[in-house]
């Protein structure tokens, strides 16, 4: 079989040849490069790593760079499977250092490759060297200048574990954290929403669970370490949108709704861009201040923007649903609360809770049936909002127990013919519904 594989690399190297291609991609020695890389190649596919290892070396000592990026490709897999399976720490480092010169001469000459082999040259290095934090976050560094917004999405998962992990061994600071969370979360977050291809936005939104959750129990989310960051950054340059936007989302996500620096950059940003997502943080500012109508009106906004999809409207609907409510526009109150749960049905048994509250607190004239009535509506939401989240259920009882007692006696129905279990429709300060009666014995 070898023999006749040297025959027909004889016979390819003579065709080259003739060609002129001797001294050309294939070196001085072309006849020794050629029969090389068939060898190595043909071992390789046959699965005979070790056999294919010899070879591949002597391709690599006698092939021009250039003469097959395969060479640099397989060469890496090739060494891998080496590295994998040598247990002498001398050999193995050895071994370590020829795998990331592969990828560096792989970038070197082929440069269209560059971005592919500086990525691979990371997982190597944060597969082999990951006890070298600086050497991780170098190649990590390095990666995301190569590649910049097409940054693979478990790269950047093994930066933002990396940076916590150094913070745990107090070698990175939580300056170091938040920019680096910073940094790579707004790639996942254009990448989740301008994405054409479904397994593209799948990768990034995993990606971004992922590196959510390291931050969120980094411990480092905290409003005064996020102030001490970037308020100095903030007033050296106010203007600065993407600045702007990424402390907003920060503290935003810390629920540091009452620090200075989120009611300037809110304010700022909504100046820079009018989007739906400044209003919203806009909003939240003015809530804050228990400027209720204002909040409403920039949900409103943001609502009313093409780039809101259902579930953030739903969202914002109750939000408005709740200050309509401390305002004591009960009736609104439940209008917003209703288009909240046809716009995401996932807040059905908040939006349910609301609503009965608004039944509950609503002030309804006439008799002692017609005064009481809404109390049965309000019972019919609070056991609406805790079938539909039971999460919901121990304080849906608690108002279900709060206003049963206001339910009108048997004796007072029976006076006006209306007797329990019978339908009853309610029309009060707007609103309408109708029930069952239940009466207190």
């Amino acid at each position: 079989m070898k023999k006749t594989r040297i025959l027909f690399v004889i016979a390819f190297v003579l065709l080259s040849s003739s060609l002129g291609y001797s001294q050309g991609k294939y070196g001085k020695d072309s006849t020794a490069c050629i029969t090389n890389l068939q060898f190595y190649q043909d071992a390789y596919k046959a699965g005979n790593n070790e056999e294919a290892a010899t070879y591949w070396r002597q391709a690599l000592k006698l092939c021009p760079p250039k003469a097959s990026e395969n060479m640099f490709i397989r060469g890496a897999e090739i060494m891998s499977y080496l590295i994998e399976k040598t247990t002498d720490p001398k050999l193995r480092a050895s071994r370590i250092d020829t795998l990331l010169s592969l990828y560096d001469i792989r970038k070197e000459n082929f440069p269209r490759s560059i971005a592919n082999a500086t990525t691979f040259k990371f997982y190597k290095i944060a597969a082999y060297l990951g006890d070298q934090d600086q050497k991780v976050m170098d190649a990590f560094n390095e990666t995301m200048n190569v590649c910049g917004e097409n940054t693979a999405g478990d790269v950047l998962v093994t930066g933002m574990s990396k940076i916590y992990e150094m913070y745990t061994k107090k070698t990175a600071t939580s300056d170091n954290v938040l920019n680096m969370y910073s940094k790579i979360t707004p790639i996942l977050e254009n990448r989740i929403k301008n994405s054409q291809e479904q397994d593209g936005q799948a990768e990034a939104l995993a990606a971004k669970q992922k590196i959510d959750y390291i931050f969120a129990n980094s411990g480092v989310a905290s409003c005064e370490n996020i102030v001490t960051l970037f308020g100095p950054k903030f007033k050296e340059t106010p203007t600065d949108k993407e600045l702007v936007g990424r402390i907003v989302k920060l503290l935003s996500d810390a629920q540091c709704y009452s620090e200075d620096l989120y009611i300037q950059a809110v304010e700022e940003l909504y100046k820079l861009d009018p989007s739906y997502k400044s209003a919203s943080a806009l909003s939240k500012l003015y809530a804050i201040r228990s400027d209720f109508p204002n909040a409403i009106k920039y949900l409103q906004e943001a609502i009313a923007s093409p780039e809101s999809g259902d579930v953030e409207d739903g969202s914002f609907l109750m939000e408005i649903s709740t200050y309509y409510a401390k305002m004591d526009q009960y009736v609104k109150a439940a209008e917003a609360a209703r288009e909240a749960m046809q716009k995401n049905p996932a807040v059905a048994g908040q939006a349910y809770m609301i609503i009965g509250s608004a039944w509950g607190l609503a002030k309804c004239g006439g008799n002692e049936i017609e005064s009481r009535a809404h109390f049965w509506v309000a019972v019919d939401y609070f056991i609406k909002a805790k079938n539909a989240d039971s999460a919901l259920a121990q304080d849906a009882d608690k108002y279900i127990r709060q206003f049963s007692q206001y339910f009108p006696l048997q004796e007072e129905a029976f006076m006006y013919d209306i007797t329990d279990g019978s339908s009853y429709t309610v029309n009060c300060g707007g609103m309408s519904a109708t029930t069952t009666v239940r009466t207190r014995k």
